[in-house]
This record gives C-alpha cells, sequence and structure tokens, in this order.
C-alpha cells in the first residue's frame, strides 16, 4: 500500500478522533452504570444480569461499527447457531492476528444477546487499555502467556469459571485454542507436530489443550453415559453444552490488524467465518482422546483454509462432514444500524448526564480535599 493522498489521511484521522470520542463516552458510562446498578445486582441478580448484557452489546456494538463503516464485511456460512443463542456454548476460533476479535464481534452482534453473555478468554495485556476495564467487569478472563505461568494460569482460570461464569449468569465462552497469533506460533507448533507424530498444519497451528480441558473439566455437563453433571457447583443450567469450531478466514491470507480496521487503514474486503456444532457428548473425556478430537477438528480447519486461500471458494465447499446440525446458506453479517443508533443515542445521553452530575462533581469534590491534604 503506497503512501495516502491528502483526502485519505484527513478520512484517517476523522476516524481516529470518532473512535477517540466513542471511547471517552461509552465505557466511562459503562463503568458507571456498573457501578450505579451494583445494588441490584445483589438483591435481584437475574434482573441485573439481563440489563447488564444488553449495555455490554451496546458497548460492543461500537467496534461493530467502525469494522462495518470501514467496509470490513464478515461472510458467515456452515451451521445455523440460531438455535444455541441461549445455550451454553465453548466458541473455539483460529487465531491470527488482533482483527479476529472485532470479526468475532461482528460475527455475534446480530446474535440476540450472545454478545452480551459471553465470556472472552484474552491476553492479560488487554486488561490495561481502556477497554480492559470494561471486560474487566464484565467478567471476562485474561490469561498471561509463557511455560513458567501456565499451571498457575489454568488453575486461575478454573476458580474464575466457577465464581464468574457460573454465578453471572454467562452463556458463551470464546477460546483461542493456539494460544498466540499465527505468524508466532506456526514454527514452533510444526517442530512440535513433527516430533510428537502429529498434523503438519500451515494455515493455523496445533491447539494447545490446556484451557480447553481446564473449561471443560470445570463447567462441562455431559459425561459418557449422556447424564448431566457440573462438578463444582452442581448446576446443569449454568454447565457448558455445545462445543461450536468457528473457522475464521481473511483473503489472500493475509490477516489485517484491529488498529487498520478501526481507521480504515486496510482496503474494504470481506472475511470469512465458518461454523461447525458439535454436542458436548461427542467430546471424550480421557485425556488423549480429547486432545486427538481437538487435533481432528483442526486438522479438517487447515483443509478448509488451504482450498479457500488456494481457490478462493467459501469455507463450506470443503465442509464434507456429516452432523446432525442444519446450515446456513453462506451470506454477509447484518449490522443492524438501528440498534447502533439507539445505543449510540443511549451512551451519549448517559455520558452528558453522567459529566454534569456526577464526573465533574467527584473531581471538583477530589481537588478541594486534596486542598486541604497537600
Amino acid at each position: 500500500m503506497g503512501f495516502p493522498g491528502v483526502w485519505k489521511i484527513l478520512y484517517y484521522i476523522l476516524r481516529v478522533l470518532h473512535m477517540t470520542v466513542n471511547n471517552f463516552m461509552a465505557i466511562p458510562a459503562y463503568v458507571t452504570w456498573y457501578i450505579l446498578l451494583t445494588p441490584l445486582r445483589h438483591f435481584y441478580p437475574p434482573l441485573y444480569w439481563q440489563i447488564e448484557r444488553i449495555l455490554f452489546k451496546a458497548l460492543l456494538s461500537f467496534v461493530v461499527m467502525w469494522t462495518n463503516s470501514g467496509g470490513y464485511k464478515i461472510i458467515e456460512s456452515g451451521d445455523d447457531l440460531s438455535s444455541l443463542h441461549e445455550k451454553h456454548v465453548l466458541l473455539l476460533v483460529n487465531h491470527q492476528s488482533t482483527a479476529d476479535i472485532p470479526c468475532v464481534m461482528s460475527a455475534l452482534l446480530p446474535k440476540s444477546l450472545v454478545i452480551g453473555q459471553v465470556m472472552w478468554l484474552m491476553d492479560y495485556i488487554f486488561k490495561y487499555t481502556n477497554f480492559g476495564w470494561a471486560a474487566n467487569l464484565h467478567g471476562d478472563f485474561f490469561i498471561q502467556q509463557g511455560k513458567e505461568y501456565r499451571d498457575q494460569q489454568l488453575v486461575r482460570l478454573r476458580e474464575h469459571l466457577l465464581n464468574n461464569y457460573l454465578s453471572q449468569d454467562k452463556r458463551w465462552l470464546v477460546l483461542f485454542p493456539e494460544g498466540g497469533f499465527l505468524y508466532k506460533r506456526r514454527e514452533r507448533g510444526q517442530i512440535f507436530a513433527k516430533k510428537n507424530n502429529l498434523p503438519i498444519l500451515s494455515h493455523c497451528t496445533l491447539p494447545r489443550l490446556g484451557a480447553f480441558s481446564t473449561i471443560i473439566d470445570t463447567i462441562g455437563n455431559v459425561n459418557r453415559n449422556g447424564s448431566k453433571e457440573c462438578q463444582e457447583p452442581k448446576n446443569n443450567n449454568t454447565a457448558i453444552e455445545w462445543v461450536v469450531d468457528m473457522t475464521l478466514a481473511y483473503p489472500d491470507s493475509e490477516p489485517i490488524d484491529m488498529h487498520g480496521i478501526c481507521i480504515g487503514w486496510w482496503e474494504p474486503r470481506n472475511m470469512r467465518v465458518h461454523y461447525r456444532a458439535y454436542p458436548l457428548s461427542e467430546v471424550p473425556t480421557d485425556l488423549e482422546g480429547r486432545a486427538k478430537w481437538l487435533y481432528d477438528r483442526y486438522e479438517e480447519k487447515e483443509k478448509l483454509l488451504e482450498h479457500f486461500y488456494k481457490h478462493g471458494s467459501g469455507l463450506e465447499v470443503m465442509d464434507k462432514q456429516e452432523r446432525d446440525f442444519p446450515r446456513v446458506v453462506p451470506h454477509e453479517v447484518p449490522f443492524d444500524k438501528v440498534w447502533f443508533m439507539i445505543s449510540y443515542a443511549f451512551y451519549a445521553v448517559s455520558a452528558y448526564i453522567f459529566w454534569s452530575n456526577i464526573y465533574i462533581p467527584v473531581w471538583n469534590l477530589f481537588w478541594y480535599l486534596s486542598s486541604f491534604i497537600f
């Protein structure tokens, strides 16, 4: 891509300014609503979490708006997930770049309240970003990478699932099993595959079993006899019931980045997602069988991606697997402009009210008290 002209630079600047305004407007407003509604969380949790998931969905619609307005569209295919919107689902996504996050958000936004009741597992560095405030309050899990932290992080994940997923009425979990971006993991993954006689992948990497297995063991609800159980606490209504494999592909095998999407740097393009849904009863309970099941899914994913990049056809073309699940005709994921305008107006009005009645008075009080202390 050559150096952009004056009008293009102006376009970038306007998008950055708009994004900055959105962040200063919506994220503090979400945090303030979270604090103000805290009493309701203690006295009537079901109503509180219903309100919170609507607030969070409205917040994430800003990210989807930046994606959609830049001309970055999502084409989805595969299994029809409409019957799973209110189910408890573990969503597995291949990880290529920071753009994966807005792509997944764009795909999930129109699916009822899924995006508002999802728990994300993400790198701990995101906790220190502006959006980290909201994600932390929402109950997302921030995981620290590295061999020296692995066992400790899995213990933390188990505790987080028991203390947050089960108590906050979360429904979907988003996990990137590869543990990092494709370009960082590919070579290491291929070396590991050769040593262990495993499939050698190029368009994705062999998934790690730790977080996947921890999630299944902690909040999985189907054993090999078909009876339901949840380890701790026993609660059949909040346990994972389905595993959905989402294959994400960028045109020409070029994973763009989130910052480029936000400012509109990349040329408009269609990204593709393909879903394959499996009942949890199909996932083996033993570690060896579970690892093979997960590796098989990624070997299949590799074939989908290889054909897509080579021939430019849809991901659904190579999905010959027989599953007892209805499939959708490949289509563009819609962006509900009415919902976004309502969300925008709500957070704009909230920001104005909070600025006038909370932010400024609290700031003035802080300076008044600090004058006595210092």
